[in-house]
């Protein structure tokens, strides 16, 4: 076994310095750090009772002179203080001798009880001579159950004032320091995780863009930028520490997808996962949320209508009954003047007078020879509602051609299954959304499940109007930023068709890892400055430096073209429907002809008769 490497803070000491006590240490860490509990832990068999050291009671003169509360367990006792109390507490552990096997299960009770806090303040207090193997072995295992603040403390305490504690940053390295009130220039648990002096940090990258974005420069080196990408380089700069990637593909620019990442923090593979992913219930095991976002479904902007809907596009169904209902009322009034004054009229000019309907059309109409005053009035009545009819009518066909519009929007869930229209989903997400909100299993012939994730993302990029697809707000902004190219929209997002708001994505790491305070502090100094946000809006111009985006306008261009045989569809439709019912007007016409020129019964079979 290597010899560990020692640092000794107090090097060139001079003079002897006098003894101390736990309850003066206690004292002085507690004007630093103004804790609220003192857990003492000891096994079961330790030989000494009531956590005598040395001669006097701890338990009884921690109450008294330090006046906080005391929690003693042993180790077989594991509480989730956590939930109970304040992370300001500080450990007192007794072991009886320097033989750490016998105290493992000590440890790890201590390491369940400060669940989600062990990184507060832990003294052990050792009845035995100072060992430099046992120090190594403890502060090795301390480290691998991510017990960071730790110092030790011999019985010669009384009389040395030396008590140890370890860095492991970048290297497991001891450290022997002399606890002395006049001399003490560093705190006796000075901050660690300040400045980790270049410790190579193993880490796991994942994600896609626009939180992932790596490339290489023109210098060949790797770049990562995104949003994910940015707070790696923030985290290394800040805390100057390096990233290395035990798990790195051969193409240090493939990355698995961020839910496959957290199986390697799981089994301590790596510290932390360079990636989002959205948290489990309870949420242990992730940092704080670095984005929040929801969970849409991104759909191709209604399409135009087509150019021989437009005739019937004009009048809505309410407009063309007014209308029509205008045109009988005008008739019936026409035909009742002209009868009034002795003007020859039939039945059905009541009903709709041909000058009626001819002057609303905007076409020329015969009027009777020396018109009466009030028939001349109706005939004004008509003209006028020919022209404003007519104007209307055509200012708005003429709109239409030259900006068409669109077909009704989608409203519910219903209506996108109904268009026939798929929405592509990759296998694992439809399948926490189906989990998840069990109403969604009706809609299941409305996805399109994709199981590989990299044919995924290809066919989410085409930007294929044809399909819908699941996506989040933050891959949002990065559409709608490459859409301000497009000479128009080729998709939309709409808040009513979110599978889930304000979903919580952050970094798996472990529940206890002492890199949890630095990795949410930093998150929220993101997200104070506004760094985040800028890093979400630049995002478009990184992926064009990435060569994964480029300044082209995909949507369809707009170009004149001379009207068509189909454009005039429902034209031919009335064409023909009015020539089939000339057709059977004039049989039906020829028909009556001939049955009444002809006698039902012949003459000569008549006068056969007669004689």
């Amino acid at each position: 076994m290597d010899c560990p490497k020692w640092i000794l803070s107090g090097l060139c000491l001079i003079s002897l310095v006098s003894g101390a006590t736990v309850i003066e240490l206690l004292g002085t860490l507690k004007l630093e750090l103004d804790f609220e509990y003192v857990l003492l832990m000891k096994n079961r068999n330790f030989s000494l009772s009531d956590q005598v050291w040395n001669g006097t009671s701890l338990t009884k003169d921690v109450m008294d002179e330090v006046q906080v509360p005391v929690l003693q367990f042993n180790e077989n006792v594991s509480y989730f203080l956590h939930n109970s109390i304040s992370r300001r507490l500080v450990t007192l552990g007794f072991m009886s001798d320097a033989n750490l096997d016998e105290h493992r299960g000590l440890l790890t009770a201590l390491v369940a009880n400060l669940r989600h806090m062990t990184t507060s303040r832990v003294i052990f207090l050792v009845q035995s001579k100072a060992s430099t193997d046992f120090l190594y072995e403890l502060f090795r295992n301390c480290w691998r159950k991510k017990l960071l603040n730790v110092i030790v403390i011999f019985q010669d305490f009384e009389t040395t004032s030396t008590f140890y504690s370890y860095s492991n940053f970048p290297i497991l390295q001891i450290e022997e320091r002399i606890y002395e009130t006049s001399l003490q220039t560093l705190p006796i648990f000075p901050d660690r995780l300040r400045n980790l002096h270049g410790y190579e940090m193993p880490v796991i990258l994942g994600g896609t863009a626009p939180r992932m974005i790596a490339y290489r420069n023109k210098k060949g080196n790797v770049v990562y930028d995104g949003t994910v990408g940015h707070f790696m380089t923030a985290f290394q700069q800040k805390y100057n520490v390096k990233f290395v990637q035990p798990l790195q593909a051969k193409n240090p620019l493939d990355f698995a997808p961020s839910m496959q990442t957290v199986g390697a923090v799981r089994n301590e593979t790596v510290e932390i996962s360079i990636s989002l992913t959205f948290p489990t219930i309870p949420p242990f095991g992730f940092s704080y949320p670095y984005e929040q976002m929801n969970w849409c479904v991104m759909l191709p902007v209604e399409a135009d209508v087509p150019p021989f809907e437009y005739y019937t596009r004009v009048f809505e169904l309410a407009a063309f009954l007014l209308t029509l209902g205008t045109l009988v009322l005008i008739s019936c009034l026409l035909a009742s003047a002209l009868s009034l004054h002795g003007y020859a009229t039939n039945i059905s000019e009541f009903l709709l007078h041909d000058s009626c309907l001819r002057g609303v059309l905007g076409q020329s109409f015969v009027e009777v020879f020396r018109a009466p005053t009030l028939v001349r009035g109706i005939y004004l009545e008509i003209c006028v509602l020919g022209i404003l009819i007519t104007a209307w009518y055509n200012s708005y066909f003429s709109s239409y051609v030259t900006s068409a519009p669109k077909q009704p929007p989608f409203r519910t869930y219903d209506d996108i299954l109904a268009s026939k229209l798929k929405v592509v989903a990759w296998k694992p997400e439809y399948a926490e959304l189906v989990g998840r909100l069990l109403e969604f299993r009706k809609y299941e012939t409305m996805f399109l499940v994709e199981p590989d994730f990299n044919r995924y993302l290809a066919l989410r990029d085409t930007l294929d109007t044809r399909y819908g697809y699941m996506i989040t707000t933050n891959r949002w902004v990065l559409i709608n930023e490459q859409q301000k190219v497009f000479s128009r929209p080729l998709f939309q997002k709409r808040d009513d068709f979110c599978f889930f708001n304000n979903i919580p994505f952050g970094f798996p790491l472990h529940e206890n890892s002492v890199f949890m305070e630095p990795v949410q502090k930093l998150i929220m100094e993101l997200a104070e400055t506004g760094l985040y946000y800028h890093w979400i809006t630049t995002g478009f111009s990184e992926l064009i430096d990435a060569g994964e985006m480029h300044f082209v306008d995909l949507s369809p261009h707009r170009e004149f073209r001379a009207m068509q045989i189909q454009d005039l569809q429902y034209v031919w439709y009335g064409y023909a429907f009015m020539v089939v019912l000339s057709s059977l007007v004039w049989l039906l016409e020829n028909l009556a002809y001939t049955v009444k020129s002809k006698t039902i019964f012949p003459t000569h079979f008549m006068q056969r008769n007669k004689k």
